[in-house]
């Protein structure tokens, strides 16, 4: 994907849930067919890369995605956190940007967004590790978000808003969130780890002037339906028709499942089956996903 001023998308570094796809340890029946079919079968944990600076979560697949999709991670300036639980936020690999694993450029900084419950969680897990000295030795800057309030990145010509998701309601301390983004004059939504929205979010969305132009949304529990937590089956096309009867979808807007386990019982052949005919894409590792060409704008 190229790496101009503003992100002119999205790509798909990972599209599987907590345990991967085929699952380590795991004998069932999707992880075997998976093993058979390879391809888009295969599927690393979740997150996202939309340019050379701009990427969101960084799980323990991290490393690997570097080397097959050549991230550079030491171009990394702004990297947004969902939320901490491991699939998504892997401590140790962020802890090697200190001096006694890495050399990144001096004074280069990465700023780590999220709820300030998660990037309190990042920094109390950071300091726990005997070779991180301070946060600074790190070059880090920890940017607590707040809900529905903007955060503008003038570099990239982006303003990020974090929402509520509806996921971990079973830990009140903790804060995941689902990212509006928008990349020059169009609008991305990523929300993975999340059921059906909250009242609040809708209410957000309705009053709001703009039309998403692509939305990538949470599937983990694929063609079987899951309400609260994650989303799956009629959940997730519940969701797409709601932002469809509010006007949130431009009329070419790329919608996408995403964050799969190999517990919803099905393969991407089966996904696509399901979803293809509501006019959804399925999403695997390394799709990449362009705004439309009449609305990019270059500086």
């Amino acid at each position: 994907m190229s790496s101009n001023k503003t992100p002119q998308g999205v790509q798909i570094l990972g599209s599987a849930a907590a345990e991967g796809n085929p699952a380590m340890f795991c004998d069932c029946d999707v992880c075997r067919k998976s093993w058979q079919n390879g391809g888009k079968d295969i599927r690393m944990r979740t997150c996202y890369k939309l340019n050379d600076r701009v990427r969101v979560d960084f799980g323990p697949d991290n490393l690997a995605q570097e080397y097959k999709f050549q991230l550079h991670s030491e171009r990394l300036e702004h990297l947004f956190f969902t939320h901490s639980h491991e699939d998504h936020m892997e401590e140790i690999l962020i802890s090697y940007r200190g001096a006694y694993f890495s050399h990144p450029v001096p004074g280069s900084v990465l700023k780590i967004y999220g709820s300030a419950q998660t990037v309190s969680s990042l920094e109390e897990m950071l300091r726990k590790f005997r070779y991180v000295k301070n946060m600074e030795d790190l070059q880090l800057e920890l940017v607590p978000l707040e809900m529905f309030q903007p955060c503008e990145i003038g570099s990239e010509d982006m303003t990020v808003w974090a929402l509520p998701a509806d996921h971990m309601k079973d830990d009140p301390a903790k804060q995941p969130v689902i990212y509006v983004m928008r990349c020059g004059k169009k609008y991305l939504l990523i929300a993975n780890d999340t059921g059906y929205f909250d009242d609040c979010v809708w209410d957000f969305l309705a009053a709001q002037d703009f039309k998403f132009d692509i939305v990538i949304a949470d599937c983990c529990f694929g063609t079987r339906d899951c309400p609260h937590g994650h989303m799956g089956g009629q959940t997730s096309l519940d969701v797409k028709n709601r932002l469809t009867e509010m006007g949130k979808l431009s009329p070419d807007c790329q919608y996408i499942v995403n964050h799969f386990s190999h517990n919803c019982g099905g393969v991407h052949a089966d996904f696509e089956a399901y979803f293809n005919p509501h006019g959804i894409e399925v999403g695997y590792d390394g799709m990449e996903i362009f705004f439309p060409a009449d609305r990019i704008v270059f500086s």
